[in-house]
Protein backbone atom coordinates (compact mmCIF):
# COMPACT_ATOMS: atom_id res chain seq x y z
CA UNK A 1 0.00 0.00 0.00
CA UNK A 2 0.86 3.68 0.02
CA UNK A 3 3.00 5.16 2.84
CA UNK A 4 0.85 6.26 5.77
CA UNK A 5 -2.15 4.06 4.93
CA UNK A 6 -3.81 2.08 7.70
CA UNK A 7 -6.01 -0.97 7.81
CA UNK A 8 -6.81 -4.24 9.50
CA UNK A 9 -6.44 -7.88 8.65
CA UNK A 10 -7.82 -11.10 10.08
CA UNK A 11 -5.91 -14.30 10.79
CA UNK A 12 -8.03 -17.21 9.55
CA UNK A 13 -7.56 -20.73 10.88
CA UNK A 14 -6.43 -23.28 8.31
CA UNK A 15 -5.72 -26.99 8.07
CA UNK A 16 -2.78 -26.42 5.70
CA UNK A 17 0.34 -28.35 6.77
CA UNK A 18 2.69 -25.40 6.41
CA UNK A 19 5.63 -25.07 4.06
CA UNK A 20 7.13 -28.17 2.46
CA UNK A 21 10.57 -28.40 4.08
CA UNK A 22 12.99 -30.73 5.84
CA UNK A 23 11.49 -32.95 8.53
CA UNK A 24 13.00 -31.19 11.54
CA UNK A 25 13.42 -34.20 13.89
CA UNK A 26 15.17 -36.23 11.14
CA UNK A 27 16.12 -33.97 8.20
CA UNK A 28 17.05 -36.75 5.78
CA UNK A 29 13.30 -36.89 5.12
CA UNK A 30 10.93 -34.25 3.77
CA UNK A 31 8.32 -32.78 6.07
CA UNK A 32 6.04 -29.82 6.68
CA UNK A 33 6.43 -26.79 8.91
CA UNK A 34 3.69 -28.11 11.19
CA UNK A 35 6.06 -30.94 12.15
CA UNK A 36 4.42 -33.73 10.18
CA UNK A 37 6.37 -35.99 7.85
CA UNK A 38 5.97 -35.89 4.07
CA UNK A 39 6.24 -38.96 1.84
CA UNK A 40 6.62 -37.39 -1.59
CA UNK A 41 4.78 -39.50 -4.18
CA UNK A 42 6.05 -37.76 -7.28
CA UNK A 43 5.37 -38.02 -11.02
CA UNK A 44 7.04 -36.18 -13.90
CA UNK A 45 5.05 -34.40 -16.63
CA UNK A 46 6.17 -32.81 -19.88
CA UNK A 47 6.45 -29.29 -21.25
CA UNK A 48 2.80 -28.85 -22.22
CA UNK A 49 1.46 -29.03 -18.66
CA UNK A 50 1.35 -25.23 -18.23
CA UNK A 51 0.66 -24.45 -21.90
CA UNK A 52 -2.51 -22.52 -22.75
CA UNK A 53 -2.63 -24.16 -26.21
CA UNK A 54 -2.92 -27.56 -24.52
CA UNK A 55 -5.41 -26.48 -21.86
CA UNK A 56 -6.26 -22.86 -21.14
CA UNK A 57 -6.91 -22.44 -17.40
CA UNK A 58 -9.14 -19.44 -18.11
CA UNK A 59 -11.37 -21.41 -20.51
CA UNK A 60 -13.47 -24.16 -18.89
CA UNK A 61 -14.91 -25.11 -22.29
CA UNK A 62 -11.69 -26.32 -23.96
CA UNK A 63 -11.81 -29.91 -22.73
CA UNK A 64 -10.27 -29.46 -19.29
CA UNK A 65 -7.39 -31.85 -20.08
CA UNK A 66 -5.35 -30.64 -17.13
CA UNK A 67 -8.23 -31.24 -14.73
CA UNK A 68 -8.83 -34.73 -16.09
CA UNK A 69 -5.16 -35.60 -15.70
CA UNK A 70 -4.92 -34.20 -12.17
CA UNK A 71 -8.08 -36.04 -11.10
CA UNK A 72 -6.44 -39.32 -12.21
CA UNK A 73 -3.11 -38.24 -10.68
CA UNK A 74 -4.65 -37.84 -7.25
CA UNK A 75 -6.73 -41.01 -7.41
CA UNK A 76 -3.48 -42.82 -8.19
CA UNK A 77 -2.02 -41.50 -4.93
CA UNK A 78 0.44 -38.98 -6.36
CA UNK A 79 0.97 -35.85 -4.26
CA UNK A 80 4.00 -34.23 -5.95
CA UNK A 81 4.43 -33.14 -9.56
CA UNK A 82 7.65 -32.42 -11.47
CA UNK A 83 6.90 -30.05 -14.37
CA UNK A 84 9.07 -29.55 -17.45
CA UNK A 85 9.51 -26.03 -18.94
CA UNK A 86 8.62 -24.56 -15.55
CA UNK A 87 9.40 -21.71 -14.87
CA UNK A 88 10.72 -20.94 -18.35
CA UNK A 89 10.13 -22.66 -21.68
CA UNK A 90 12.80 -25.05 -22.96
CA UNK A 91 12.51 -23.76 -26.51
CA UNK A 92 13.74 -26.69 -28.61
CA UNK A 93 11.93 -29.19 -30.83
CA UNK A 94 10.17 -32.07 -29.07
CA UNK A 95 10.51 -30.21 -25.77
CA UNK A 96 8.95 -26.83 -25.04
CA UNK A 97 8.95 -25.35 -28.54
CA UNK A 98 5.41 -24.81 -29.79
CA UNK A 99 3.84 -24.91 -26.34
CA UNK A 100 2.55 -21.56 -25.08
CA UNK A 101 3.82 -21.77 -21.53
CA UNK A 102 3.89 -18.58 -19.42
CA UNK A 103 6.52 -16.20 -20.86
CA UNK A 104 7.91 -14.67 -17.67
CA UNK A 105 10.93 -12.79 -19.05
CA UNK A 106 11.07 -9.91 -19.77
CA UNK A 107 8.90 -9.47 -16.68
CA UNK A 108 5.22 -9.62 -17.57
CA UNK A 109 2.61 -9.57 -14.81
CA UNK A 110 -0.05 -11.09 -17.06
CA UNK A 111 2.15 -14.07 -17.89
CA UNK A 112 2.85 -14.65 -14.19
CA UNK A 113 -0.89 -14.63 -13.59
CA UNK A 114 -1.34 -17.38 -16.19
CA UNK A 115 1.15 -19.50 -14.26
CA UNK A 116 -0.48 -18.68 -10.93
CA UNK A 117 -3.88 -19.86 -12.13
CA UNK A 118 -2.47 -23.36 -12.49
CA UNK A 119 -0.42 -23.12 -9.28
CA UNK A 120 -3.55 -22.02 -7.41
CA UNK A 121 -5.29 -25.20 -8.50
CA UNK A 122 -2.31 -27.32 -7.48
CA UNK A 123 -2.16 -25.80 -4.00
CA UNK A 124 -5.92 -26.27 -3.57
CA UNK A 125 -5.37 -29.92 -4.41
CA UNK A 126 -2.49 -30.08 -1.87
CA UNK A 127 0.01 -31.05 -4.58
CA UNK A 128 3.70 -30.24 -4.04
CA UNK A 129 5.40 -28.72 -7.12
CA UNK A 130 8.96 -29.29 -8.37
CA UNK A 131 10.00 -26.98 -11.27
CA UNK A 132 12.17 -29.12 -13.57
CA UNK A 133 13.64 -26.04 -15.29
CA UNK A 134 13.78 -23.85 -12.20
CA UNK A 135 14.64 -20.16 -12.25
CA UNK A 136 17.33 -20.56 -14.94
CA UNK A 137 16.34 -23.44 -17.20
CA UNK A 138 18.31 -25.07 -19.98
CA UNK A 139 17.71 -23.57 -23.45
CA UNK A 140 15.37 -20.98 -21.93
CA UNK A 141 14.99 -17.21 -22.27
CA UNK A 142 16.26 -16.09 -18.87
CA UNK A 143 18.24 -12.90 -18.11
CA UNK A 144 22.01 -13.18 -18.46
CA UNK A 145 22.96 -9.86 -16.89
CA UNK A 146 23.52 -10.25 -13.09
CA UNK A 147 21.55 -7.11 -12.25
CA UNK A 148 18.59 -8.28 -14.34
CA UNK A 149 18.89 -11.75 -12.82
CA UNK A 150 18.43 -10.27 -9.37
CA UNK A 151 15.38 -8.29 -10.50
CA UNK A 152 13.89 -11.46 -12.03
CA UNK A 153 14.57 -13.45 -8.85
CA UNK A 154 13.10 -10.80 -6.53
CA UNK A 155 9.97 -10.36 -8.64
CA UNK A 156 9.41 -14.11 -8.97
CA UNK A 157 9.81 -14.57 -5.22
CA UNK A 158 7.36 -11.73 -4.60
CA UNK A 159 4.79 -13.53 -6.78
CA UNK A 160 5.42 -17.12 -5.66
CA UNK A 161 6.87 -16.83 -2.17
CA UNK A 162 3.59 -17.31 -0.30
CA UNK A 163 2.87 -20.70 -1.91
CA UNK A 164 3.46 -23.33 0.78
CA UNK A 165 3.70 -26.21 -1.72
CA UNK A 166 6.57 -25.05 -3.96
CA UNK A 167 10.07 -26.51 -4.02
CA UNK A 168 12.63 -24.14 -5.55
CA UNK A 169 15.39 -24.97 -8.04
CA UNK A 170 18.23 -22.78 -9.29
CA UNK A 171 18.17 -24.40 -12.71
CA UNK A 172 17.78 -27.59 -14.69
CA UNK A 173 18.18 -29.93 -16.20
CA UNK A 174 21.90 -30.33 -15.44
CA UNK A 175 23.38 -26.81 -15.55
CA UNK A 176 26.86 -28.39 -15.31
CA UNK A 177 26.25 -31.05 -18.00
CA UNK A 178 29.76 -31.75 -19.32
CA UNK A 179 28.82 -31.88 -23.01
CA UNK A 180 26.77 -28.70 -22.99
CA UNK A 181 26.74 -26.72 -19.70
CA UNK A 182 24.52 -23.67 -19.52
CA UNK A 183 25.89 -22.40 -16.20
CA UNK A 184 29.20 -22.62 -14.37
CA UNK A 185 29.75 -23.91 -10.84
CA UNK A 186 30.37 -20.33 -9.71
CA UNK A 187 27.18 -19.07 -11.37
CA UNK A 188 25.04 -21.74 -9.72
CA UNK A 189 26.56 -20.90 -6.34
CA UNK A 190 26.09 -17.16 -6.82
CA UNK A 191 22.48 -17.52 -7.91
CA UNK A 192 21.67 -20.11 -5.25
CA UNK A 193 23.01 -17.76 -2.60
CA UNK A 194 21.01 -14.88 -4.09
CA UNK A 195 17.73 -16.83 -4.12
CA UNK A 196 18.23 -18.00 -0.53
CA UNK A 197 19.07 -14.44 0.54
CA UNK A 198 15.89 -12.95 -0.93
CA UNK A 199 13.51 -15.84 -0.11
CA UNK A 200 12.18 -14.64 3.23
CA UNK A 201 9.75 -17.59 3.29
CA UNK A 202 12.58 -20.15 3.37
CA UNK A 203 11.51 -22.57 0.63
CA UNK A 204 13.47 -25.72 -0.08
CA UNK A 205 16.17 -24.87 -2.64
CA UNK A 206 18.40 -27.08 -4.78
CA UNK A 207 19.81 -27.53 -8.30
CA UNK A 208 19.42 -30.34 -10.82
CA UNK A 209 22.55 -32.48 -11.07
CA UNK A 210 24.11 -34.75 -13.67
CA UNK A 211 24.05 -38.53 -13.22
CA UNK A 212 25.97 -39.65 -10.15
CA UNK A 213 26.86 -36.16 -8.93
CA UNK A 214 25.90 -33.58 -6.31
CA UNK A 215 28.77 -31.07 -6.20
CA UNK A 216 26.63 -28.54 -4.30
CA UNK A 217 25.46 -30.75 -1.44
CA UNK A 218 27.62 -28.98 1.16
CA UNK A 219 26.64 -25.45 0.09
CA UNK A 220 24.73 -23.60 2.79
CA UNK A 221 22.07 -22.32 0.36
CA UNK A 222 21.14 -25.87 -0.69
CA UNK A 223 18.53 -27.49 1.57
CA UNK A 224 17.74 -30.69 -0.37
CA UNK A 225 19.54 -32.80 -2.94
CA UNK A 226 18.34 -33.49 -6.49
CA UNK A 227 19.91 -36.69 -7.82
CA UNK A 228 19.89 -38.27 -11.25
CA UNK A 229 20.72 -41.93 -10.93
CA UNK A 230 22.31 -44.30 -10.51
CA UNK A 231 20.29 -45.55 -13.48
CA UNK A 232 20.63 -49.29 -13.00
CA UNK A 233 18.91 -52.66 -12.78
CA UNK A 234 21.10 -53.65 -9.82
CA UNK A 235 19.56 -52.73 -6.44
CA UNK A 236 22.98 -52.88 -4.76
CA UNK A 237 24.40 -50.31 -7.18
CA UNK A 238 21.36 -48.09 -6.66
CA UNK A 239 21.59 -48.24 -2.87
CA UNK A 240 25.33 -47.60 -2.77
CA UNK A 241 25.06 -44.69 -5.19
CA UNK A 242 22.19 -42.97 -3.39
CA UNK A 243 23.85 -43.30 0.00
CA UNK A 244 27.29 -42.18 -1.18
CA UNK A 245 26.15 -39.16 -3.20
CA UNK A 246 23.64 -37.69 -0.77
CA UNK A 247 24.23 -35.26 2.09
CA UNK A 248 23.81 -37.12 5.41
CA UNK A 249 21.55 -34.43 6.91
CA UNK A 250 19.46 -33.20 3.97
CA UNK A 251 16.52 -34.86 2.16
CA UNK A 252 16.98 -36.25 -1.34
CA UNK A 253 14.68 -36.02 -4.36
CA UNK A 254 15.65 -38.81 -6.76
CA UNK A 255 14.50 -36.86 -9.80
CA UNK A 256 15.67 -38.98 -12.76
CA UNK A 257 16.52 -42.22 -11.01
CA UNK A 258 13.61 -44.46 -12.04
CA UNK A 259 11.98 -43.42 -15.31
CA UNK A 260 10.43 -46.45 -17.03
CA UNK A 261 10.44 -46.02 -20.80
CA UNK A 262 13.06 -43.26 -20.83
CA UNK A 263 15.92 -44.01 -23.24
CA UNK A 264 18.36 -41.31 -22.07
CA UNK A 265 20.71 -43.50 -20.04
CA UNK A 266 18.00 -45.62 -18.44
CA UNK A 267 17.97 -49.42 -18.85
CA UNK A 268 14.83 -51.29 -19.89
CA UNK A 269 13.04 -51.80 -16.60
CA UNK A 270 10.73 -54.75 -16.06
CA UNK A 271 7.93 -54.60 -13.53
CA UNK A 272 10.19 -56.54 -11.15
CA UNK A 273 13.02 -54.03 -11.62
CA UNK A 274 10.63 -51.15 -10.94
CA UNK A 275 9.37 -52.77 -7.74
CA UNK A 276 12.82 -53.58 -6.37
CA UNK A 277 14.36 -50.23 -7.27
CA UNK A 278 11.45 -48.31 -5.75
CA UNK A 279 11.77 -50.17 -2.47
CA UNK A 280 15.57 -49.76 -2.39
CA UNK A 281 15.21 -46.02 -3.01
CA UNK A 282 12.77 -45.75 -0.10
CA UNK A 283 15.16 -47.78 2.05
CA UNK A 284 17.82 -45.21 1.10
CA UNK A 285 15.56 -42.36 2.31
CA UNK A 286 15.21 -41.00 -1.22
CA UNK A 287 11.95 -39.60 -2.63
CA UNK A 288 11.37 -41.15 -6.06
CA UNK A 289 10.08 -39.03 -8.94
CA UNK A 290 8.38 -41.58 -11.19
CA UNK A 291 7.62 -41.43 -14.91
CA UNK A 292 5.88 -43.21 -17.80
CA UNK A 293 7.79 -42.44 -21.01
CA UNK A 294 8.70 -43.65 -24.50
CA UNK A 295 11.98 -41.86 -25.21
CA UNK A 296 12.80 -38.43 -23.78
CA UNK A 297 11.23 -36.89 -20.68
CA UNK A 298 8.66 -35.21 -22.94
CA UNK A 299 7.30 -38.46 -24.41
CA UNK A 300 4.85 -41.20 -23.49
CA UNK A 301 2.18 -40.61 -20.88
CA UNK A 302 4.47 -38.25 -18.97
CA UNK A 303 4.68 -36.09 -22.07
CA UNK A 304 1.11 -36.28 -23.36
CA UNK A 305 -0.88 -36.88 -20.15
CA UNK A 306 -3.31 -38.69 -22.46
CA UNK A 307 -4.86 -41.67 -20.61
CA UNK A 308 -4.51 -43.77 -23.77
CA UNK A 309 -0.71 -43.55 -23.43
CA UNK A 310 -0.29 -44.69 -19.84
CA UNK A 311 1.09 -48.06 -18.77
CA UNK A 312 -1.13 -48.61 -15.75
CA UNK A 313 1.01 -51.46 -14.38
CA UNK A 314 3.89 -49.04 -13.69
CA UNK A 315 1.67 -46.80 -11.58
CA UNK A 316 0.06 -49.65 -9.66
CA UNK A 317 3.47 -50.99 -8.60
CA UNK A 318 4.69 -47.80 -7.00
CA UNK A 319 1.23 -47.00 -5.59
CA UNK A 320 1.29 -50.18 -3.50
CA UNK A 321 4.84 -49.58 -2.25
CA UNK A 322 4.12 -46.02 -1.17
CA UNK A 323 0.93 -47.17 0.55
CA UNK A 324 2.95 -49.64 2.60
CA UNK A 325 5.55 -47.08 3.64
CA UNK A 326 2.75 -44.77 4.79
CA UNK A 327 1.92 -47.42 7.44
CA UNK A 328 5.34 -47.36 9.14
CA UNK A 329 7.18 -44.64 11.11
CA UNK A 330 9.84 -44.20 8.42
CA UNK A 331 10.41 -40.60 9.50
CA UNK A 332 12.08 -41.85 12.69
CA UNK A 333 14.44 -44.16 10.80
CA UNK A 334 17.73 -43.82 8.94
CA UNK A 335 19.52 -46.05 6.42
CA UNK A 336 21.76 -48.35 8.50
CA UNK A 337 23.65 -50.84 6.35
CA UNK A 338 26.03 -51.40 9.28
CA UNK A 339 23.28 -53.20 11.20
CA UNK A 340 22.75 -56.03 8.69
CA UNK A 341 24.93 -58.55 6.87
CA UNK A 342 22.60 -58.72 3.87
CA UNK A 343 19.94 -56.61 2.21
CA UNK A 344 19.00 -53.00 2.94
CA UNK A 345 18.10 -51.57 6.33
CA UNK A 346 16.15 -48.63 7.71
CA UNK A 347 16.34 -48.42 11.47
CA UNK A 348 15.47 -46.50 14.56
CA UNK A 349 18.16 -48.32 16.50
CA UNK A 350 16.94 -49.96 19.67
CA UNK A 351 13.30 -49.63 18.67
CA UNK A 352 12.44 -50.73 15.13
CA UNK A 353 14.13 -52.10 12.00
CA UNK A 354 12.89 -52.55 8.44
CA UNK A 355 15.06 -54.80 6.29
CA UNK A 356 14.61 -55.51 2.59
CA UNK A 357 15.98 -58.64 0.89
CA UNK A 358 15.68 -58.31 -2.89
CA UNK A 359 16.07 -62.08 -3.32
CA UNK A 360 15.52 -65.18 -1.12
CA UNK A 361 18.17 -65.60 1.56
CA UNK A 362 18.95 -64.82 5.17
CA UNK A 363 19.88 -61.78 7.20
CA UNK A 364 21.36 -61.41 10.67
CA UNK A 365 20.34 -58.07 12.20
CA UNK A 366 22.40 -56.52 14.98
CA UNK A 367 19.89 -55.96 17.76
CA UNK A 368 20.25 -54.71 21.31
CA UNK A 369 19.45 -57.06 24.18
CA UNK A 370 15.88 -57.94 24.93
CA UNK A 371 12.99 -59.60 23.16
CA UNK A 372 12.14 -58.71 19.58
CA UNK A 373 9.23 -59.74 17.38
CA UNK A 374 9.38 -60.04 13.61
CA UNK A 375 7.08 -60.22 10.62
CA UNK A 376 7.78 -60.89 6.97
CA UNK A 377 5.98 -58.89 4.26
CA UNK A 378 5.87 -60.26 0.72
CA UNK A 379 7.10 -57.44 -1.54
CA UNK A 380 5.12 -58.89 -4.45
CA UNK A 381 1.94 -58.71 -2.39
CA UNK A 382 2.41 -56.24 0.45
CA UNK A 383 -0.83 -57.33 2.11
CA UNK A 384 0.64 -60.80 2.69
CA UNK A 385 2.26 -60.78 6.14
CA UNK A 386 3.81 -63.81 7.87
CA UNK A 387 4.72 -64.09 11.53
CA UNK A 388 8.50 -64.16 11.97
CA UNK A 389 8.41 -65.16 15.61
CA UNK A 390 10.86 -63.98 18.25
CA UNK A 391 14.25 -62.68 17.16
CA UNK A 392 17.55 -62.67 19.04
CA UNK A 393 20.57 -60.56 18.13
CA UNK A 394 23.00 -62.59 16.07
CA UNK A 395 20.34 -65.06 14.96
CA UNK A 396 19.97 -65.47 11.16
CA UNK A 397 16.48 -64.88 9.77
CA UNK A 398 15.54 -66.84 6.64
CA UNK A 399 13.03 -65.57 4.08
CA UNK A 400 9.79 -67.58 3.96
CA UNK A 401 9.26 -70.23 1.31
CA UNK A 402 7.84 -68.96 -1.96
CA UNK A 403 7.92 -65.42 -3.23
CA UNK A 404 10.98 -63.51 -4.39
CA UNK A 405 11.79 -60.34 -2.42
CA UNK A 406 10.70 -59.78 1.17
CA UNK A 407 10.57 -57.04 3.79
CA UNK A 408 11.41 -57.98 7.39
CA UNK A 409 10.00 -55.73 10.09
CA UNK A 410 11.55 -56.19 13.54
CA UNK A 411 10.15 -54.39 16.58
CA UNK A 412 10.83 -54.44 20.28
CA UNK A 413 8.40 -56.85 21.93
CA UNK A 414 5.47 -55.05 23.49
CA UNK A 415 5.35 -52.26 20.89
Amino acid sequence: GQPGTRGTFNVVASDLPGMITQHAPNPIWFGFKDGKRALLRSFHVGDRFLASNWDDPSNPSDGEKRKQFLDWFQKQGYNTISIASHYLNRTVEARGKGWNTPDLWPLNAGEYRKMEMVLDDLQRRRIVVFPFAGFFGKEADYPRDPAEQEIYIKYTLARLGAYWNLMFLVGGPEPLFKKNPHMSFEEVNRIGTLIAQHDVFGHLLSVHNATGEDPFKDQTWLSYGVLQGPKTLDPAVLSKGLLQIRHPAKPVYAQETLWPGNTYGHPKYTATNARKNTIVAQMSAAAINYADMKGSSSTGFSGSMDPADKVQEWHDIIYGIWNYFETIPFERMKPRQDLVDNGYCLAEEGREYLIYLDRPGSVTPKLSSGSWKAEWINAQNLKQVKDGGTVLSGKPMQTPEGGDDWLLRVRKAGR
